[in-house]
């Protein structure tokens, strides 16, 4: 199983049944797509009931019933037909009208929707006991009129069924029907039911059996075992006195000030002794794990730059590369951010979260459930910084140090960039500095997948702003998935947007467990991927039912192709004035778009009123724009103590001695140091992150293809031939009899 966004190829078996459709128009028009919907509860649906396999037993089995009662509505377990008691007579079964699938990692399904449509009140009063309440298991089939498709029907037992939990079972059933047949195993989550005229449709919804514990809800004080309630869950905090007297470590210590800054809903018992847990110990009882939470340091930091006493005169000062800069009376150094490593926190999030469900009520069959980030890459860049500290702090070992100490009326913000700061925090540092080959059981690769040291970063290793996780905490039931997101999103936007996140969820080979694992979409490796399946885009060799290309480019984005294109232009006249727009200088990788010359904008640019020089304007008053050039380099930075540090460590001599810079506000500063990993990615010939490009595509149902899985189309533009799509969803949907699969893929430039 390929663990996405990870490349992987078509499998051999849906690639020789794609062959086998090209110009096969008698193959395709006999195709006739047959559908099966068992409850849990034990009844079981099938379309074509006039075909003898799924013709129903008995004698009131006919389409339309009798004078007493309409046509037969299922079948139970043991295939003997189920119907109304009573009711409007001659009157046609019930039918599955249309049903849709989205694809999960590894083809477990995340989300299905089918409706039936019933042809009396009575059909429709039974239908619904079956498939229309919430938590009852559901199991979906479909598949082709052929020996393949319809050899893959499950016989309808629970034990038979049940198989299906295991991601392994479903696709050996895919690889035996060459595609043609396809299953979901999920459970209801909700519906409705409308009527027009004589008609009644009922519309259900259904999770994916993997991914419904994300969309479970947390207790609002934690998870509690059998027999417990709210309040005895819930724990004291850790004194003050007792902390000081306790012999504790620093490390626990800090896990102690972090817990009785927790929200009140989430200070349960297991939490609290979470340090004296052997498997997590390591990292919850560690300094490096948390900055910032040491009230007496900060204080002391800033009494020494602050200067706010009666008895203090003039201004502040702090000692920067050897030299001492003078600040505002008052200036506080350090900011009041407080951060926990993004490790950390999953652990916590953990131990909040779900502990695990029951599968069809087996107290033999509970399904643990945990967030997964072990291997989680981001990309990265060497001189790669936070700029936001309400988000994010990056322990980054290669980034330039600000010099303070160099700040004139006319200095750029580049110029004041110095050599680089060791801001490595214990044994966390982003982006590491090393290549890495990921274990291939992750990746799904046959040799993993190699990561270019300087340009990726492990997840667990970042710095989560504690009291913006801590808001989103504080909710008292909150969907695990969700706040996932809403974590990942905010840390992304601290750095520009140039993170990509999602989530998928992986079943454990065992199958006792499921995992929320993490993905980042615009990570890149090394080298170039296996040779991608190509698909003609018309003509007798296509298969494609109905195909688009579409450039949907983002305001970042089109930003990265404006600013590149008169970069370009302006070299050309000797100047490189075009190289930001909004603050962006990014490239674009593998020169995608033409380069040819915009003749409009040349002569537009001629006709431009020349701008005021601010450096002459700056020579006015030295010392007031020095002093404005300082006043607004300190409102980008935020510094914050060294974690290590506690209330008699000596903290005099270089800032950088005792601080890290955990974030600077400026986007143009962080764009031009982006433009190395663009290089970066160039240089090596490594495939691009996702462009704004996407390719979509229809074709007579087949199941199997994966998200991650590579195609290339031969008929569009060539430029596109450079490098390949990536599928990033795949939809089945059934509308009567006809199968149709909906892919999705985007563009990597290589």
């Amino acid at each position: 199983m390929s663990a996405f966004p990870n490349f992987s190829n078509f499998r051999n078996y849906i690639r020789t049944e794609l062959t086998n459709r090209v110009d096969n128009t008698l193959k395709i028009s006999q195709l006739n797509c047959w559908t099966k919907i068992t409850s849990g509860v034990g009844m079981a649906m099938v379309s074509n009931p006039d075909y003898p396999l799924f013709k129903a037993a008995g004698s009131n089995s006919g389409i339309y019933g009798n004078e007493s009662s309409s046509g037969t509505i299922g079948t139970d377990w043991n295939g003997a037909p189920i119907s109304e008691a009573s009711g409007q007579g001659y009157r046609p079964s019930p039918v599955v009208s249309s049903m849709e699938i989205d694809e999960g990692s590894g083809t477990l399904s995340r989300k299905a929707s089918f409706s039936i449509t019933a042809f009396t009140r009575e059909q429709m009063e039974l239908l619904s006991e079956y498939y229309l309440e919430p938590g009852y298991s559901i199991f979906l089939e479909w598949g082709w009129n052929t020996p393949a498709g319809v050899g893959g029907l499950v016989q309808s037992s629970a034990s038979e069924i049940a198989q299906f939990q295991s991601s392994h079972v479903s696709n050996e059933k895919r690889k035996a029907s060459d595609g043609q047949y396809d299953n979901y195993l999920g459970f209801i989550t909700g519906g409705g039911v409308s009527i027009d005229g004589d008609k009644w449709t009922i519309d259900v919804k259904c999770t994916g059996y993997t991914e419904l514990p994300a969309y479970l809800l947390t207790s609002e004080t934690g998870n509690q075992k059998d027999g417990e309630d709210a309040k005895s869950n819930t724990a004291s905090l850790f004194g003050t006195g007792w902390i000081a007297k306790s012999g504790a470590t620093l490390g626990e210590k800090r896990w102690m000030a972090v817990f009785n800054a927790l929200p009140k809903n989430r200070q349960t018992i297991p939490v609290k002794l979470l340090y004296k847990d052997k498997k997590k110990a390591a990292e919850i009882a560690n300094e490096y794990s948390y900055i910032n939470f040491d009230e007496e340091v900060s204080e002391k930091i800033n009494e020494n730059t602050a200067h706010d006493s009666f008895w203090d005169f003039g201004k502040g000062d702090v000692e920067v590369n050897g030299e001492t800069v003078d600040l505002e009376k008052g200036t506080k150094i350090v900011a009041d951010d407080r951060f926990i490593k993004f490790s950390t926190l999953m652990i916590i999030f953990n131990e909040i979260g779900i502990d695990g469900y029951q599968l069809g009520g087996d107290v033999e069959k509970i399904v643990k459930f945990e967030i997964q980030t072990k291997y989680t890459t981001c990309a990265a860049f060497p001189k790669i910084f936070s700029m936001d500290g309400d988000r994010l702090f990056i322990p980054n070992s290669t980034a330039p140090k600000l010099s303070l100490n160099k700040v004139t009326g006319n200095s750029s913000v580049e110029s004041l960039l110095g050599e680089p700061v060791n801001q490595q925090i214990g044994n966390a540092q982003f982006p590491r500095t090393k290549d890495i080959t990921l274990p291939s059981k992750f990746t799904g690769g046959s040799n993993g997948v190699t990561l270019i040291g300087g340009y990726y970063g492990f997840l667990n290793d970042l710095y989560i702003n504690f009291d913006f996780a801590k808001g989103i905490m504080e909710t008292p039931n909150f969907f695990i998935k969700d706040a996932l997101y809403q974590i990942l999103n905010g840390i992304s936007s601290a750095c520009n947007g140039m993170w990509n996140f999602q989530i998928q969820e992986v079943q454990t080979e065992s199958g006792k467990s499921t995992e929320l694992r993490v993905f980042e979409m615009n990570s890149i490796s090394s080298g170039v991927p296996e040779e991608p399946y190509e698909f003609n885009l018309i003509g007798s060799d296509s298969v494609f039912i109905d195909s688009s290309l579409d450039l949907d480019i983002s305001g970042a984005k089109m930003n990265q192709v404006i600013g590149s294109r008169l970069s370009k232009q302006d070299k050309k006249n000797g100047t490189n004035k075009g190289a930001q727009i909004n603050g962006d200088a990014s490239r674009i990788p593998g020169n995608l778009f033409s380069s040819k010359p915009d003749l409009l904008n040349i002569e537009i640019k001629k006709k431009e009123v020349p701008t005021v020089d601010e450096e002459t304007a700056a020579k006015e008053d030295k010392d007031a724009a020095k002093e404005q050039m300082l006043n607004i380099v300190l409102g980008k930075a935020r510094f914050y103590p060294k974690p290590e540090l506690e209330e008699s460590s000596n903290m005099k001599g270089d800032l950088f001695n005792y601080c890290v810079l955990g974030a600077f506000n400026d986007s143009s500063l962080f764009s031009l140091m982006k433009h190395d990993m663009d290089k970066a990615a160039a240089d090596k010939s490594t495939p691009s992150p996702l462009m704004p490009i996407n390719f979509s595509f229809s074709i007579h149902g087949v199941s199997g293809i994966r998200r991650g899985d590579m195609f290339r189309v031969n008929g569009i533009p060539t430029m596109y031939k450079k490098g390949f799509f990536q599928v990033l969803s795949v939809k089945q949907v059934i509308d009567g009899m006809m199968w149709k699969t909906e892919v999705t893929g985007g563009y990597r430039n290589s």
